[in-house]
């Protein structure tokens, strides 16, 4: 499929739309976890934790390392494992892969509108 048509172009901004929808659900929903949309500070910073916990001098430091890299490591995995699945399904279904990840962040906004007029009438 040529880049520039139409159809391209829509499935490239469902992926956008879809990544946007679940950065802020993880904004949102998860205080305090770590972000994933910026996985590039996240693997940084984890591996500036790794070696203070190596080579750290104070033991609050290395605590406080200790923390962040245990709050990061599942983001950084899960965004691995997100990355391997997505040249999977677009190598094997090309960009109809992109409907699963769009439709799943459809749902996300479904159901988070649905949570937020439950509480509203509670």
């Amino acid at each position: 499929m040529d880049p520039g048509t139409t159809k391209a172009i829509v499935a490239g901004m469902l992926g956008v739309s879809a990544m946007a929808v679940q950065n802020a659900l993880v904004q949102i929903s998860l205080k305090g976890a770590p972000s994933t949309a910026v996985m590039t500070t996240n693997i940084t910073r984890v591996v500036m934790d790794i070696g203070e916990m190596m080579l750290g001098r104070g033991a609050a430091d290395v605590a406080k390392a200790r923390d962040r890299a245990v709050r990061t490591w599942p983001a950084i995995v899960g965004f691995a494992v997100g990355c391997g699945l997505g040249a999977t399904c677009e190598t094997a279904i090309g960009l109809r892969s992109l409907a699963l990840p769009a439709g799943l962040a459809l749902l996300a906004v479904a159901m988070g509108t649905a949570a937020n007029l439950e509480g509203v009438q509670d």
